[in-house]
C-alpha cells in the first residue's frame, strides 16, 4: 500500500528490507518451498524490497530433498548482488566457488577464521578466547575482491546475542 501511495505521490517513497534467517528451516519444510521463496526473490527487487537470505552452509541448500529444489536454492547464491561469507571450512569452499568466485588467498583467510583456539587458557587468565572467526565476515561483491570486515557488538548488544551464555554461566557457577 505504501508503495503504491508513493507511485500517485501522496507518501514519500520508502525501501523495505526483508530479512529470511535462518533460510535452512523453511526451505526444508517441503517440495515446493524453494520455488515458493525463488518468486519473492524476483519479485521484490520490483516492490522497492531488498532482502537479505541468511543461511549458514552451502550444505543447507545441497540438503533440500530433490535436485529441483536444490538448483533453484543454490540459484539464490549465484543471482545475490552481496555475497557476505564467515569462517568456513575448506570442503565448504569447494561448494561455494561453484557459485561465487573468491580467489585463494580469500579461501584461505575465511578457512583461516575456521581454525580451533589454542589448547590452554593460561594466556588467557583462564577465560576462554573468542573463537578466531567471531564477528569476521568478508563481503563479496560481483568478482571484486572481497572486504574482510570484523564487527565489534557493544556490551548491550553481546548481552542481546550471546548464544554461548548457557554454556560460559555454566563455566563460571562451576569454577566457584
Amino acid at each position: 500500500m505504501a508503495q503504491a501511495l508513493a507511485d500517485t505521490g501522496l507518501e514519500r517513497r520508502r525501501h523495505y528490507v526483508v530479512v529470511l534467517d535462518e533460510l535452512w528451516q523453511a526451505l526444508r519444510v517441503g517440495h515446493g518451498m524453494a520455488q515458493r521463496i525463488d518468486v519473492l526473490t524476483r519479485l521484490n527487487r520490483r516492490e522497492g524490497i531488498g532482502q537479505i537470505m541468511i543461511f549458514h552452509t552451502m550444505k543447507d541448500l545441497d540438503s533440500l530433498s530433490n535436485e529441483e529444489d536444490r538448483a533453484i536454492a543454490r540459484g539464490f547464491v549465484e543471482r545475490a548482488g552481496m555475497v557476505m561469507c564467515g569462517a568456513l571450512s575448506r570442503s565448504e569452499m569447494v561448494r561455494l566457488t561453484s557459485v561465487v568466485d573468491f580467489s585463494q588467498t580469500e579461501q584461505d583467510l575465511l578457512v583461516s577464521w575456521n581454525d580451533a583456539p589454542p589448547w590452554t587458557l593460561d594466556q588467557f587468565g583462564g577465560e576462554a578466547p573468542p573463537p578466531p572467526g567471531r564477528g569476521r565476515f568478508l563481503i563479496k561483491v560481483g568478482g571484486r575482491p572481497g572486504i574482510p570486515i570484523e564487527v565489534k557488538l557493544t556490551s548491550f548488544e553481546l548481552g542481546l546475542a550471546n548464544s554461548n551464555r548457557r554454556w560460559t554461566e555454566a563455566s563460571r557457577i562451576g569454577a566457584r
